[in-house]
């Protein structure tokens, strides 16, 4: 059977969960050899939320895949997992969820070989209210679902998955061939920060061309 894209998959993915269970928000997300949330698909969750999260809040999200993995469930509530680690650490993080009107988090994951690969985050708010009893049954029926389409899932290279979210847009579209001039038009940036993002690219990578680096990434 051949590999899935994995974009494909989280995009049928977050339909799937989000039509059956009704959330304002949600994310999928590969998960590293390191533990690490990695590669989001966001539905309904602005830039800005999750930047804020990634540069604040991460670190105290008691839903992080470690986290999850520890508790030995596939489908976590946002109340167990915060029972789960420090008092101060699970205040900060509903300080976080309070600022964007979140009032419930759970976490479904996918595994392999007792190792989370992948996962996806609802979020529900105030309007919402918090997951029922029924809601959190039906999230683990849906789980069997996401387990067998991240088993399908295309593999990702690490050091893809070392790369910046802007990062990987460019090593994506430098794959279709795009000129300095069309990166820069894409990201909407000047022509010197292309050239900069470039620079870092080809350092992470171990590159010190655009046919290198596309070679390393994708073939």
């Amino acid at each position: 059977m051949n590999a899935i894209p994995s974009q494909e998959v989280a995009s049928h993915c977050l339909q799937a969960f989000t039509q059956l269970v009704p959330v304002s928000q949600a994310a999928f997300y590969r998960v590293d050899r390191h533990l690490q949330a990695r590669d989001f698909q966001l539905q309904g969750m602005s830039d800005d939320m999750h930047l804020d999260y990634l540069d604040n809040y991460r670190q105290f999200d008691p839903l992080q895949p470690r986290n999850c993995l520890s508790s030995g469930l596939t489908v976590v509530p946002l109340g167990l997992a915060m029972s789960r680690q420090p008092p101060r650490d699970s205040r900060r993080y509903q300080h976080f969820l309070q600022r964007y009107g979140v009032v419930d988090v759970v976490e479904v994951l996918a595994q392999r070989a007792g190792q989370p690969q992948a996962a996806i985050s609802l979020l529900r708010t105030a309007g919402q209210g918090a997951f029922t009893g029924d809601q959190l049954a039906q999230l683990n029926a849906l789980q069997s679902l996401l387990q067998m389409a991240v088993a399908n899932m295309q593999p990702c290279e690490d050091a893809l998955l070392e790369l910046t979210p802007k990062e990987r847009q460019i090593a994506l579209l430098l794959r279709q061939g795009a000129s300095n001039k069309q990166l820069a038009q894409e990201l909407a940036v000047g022509l010197p920060t292309i050239k900069t993002h470039l620079i870092n690219l080809f350092r992470k990578t171990g590159v010190s061309s655009r046919t290198e680096l596309v070679v390393s990434l994708f073939l």
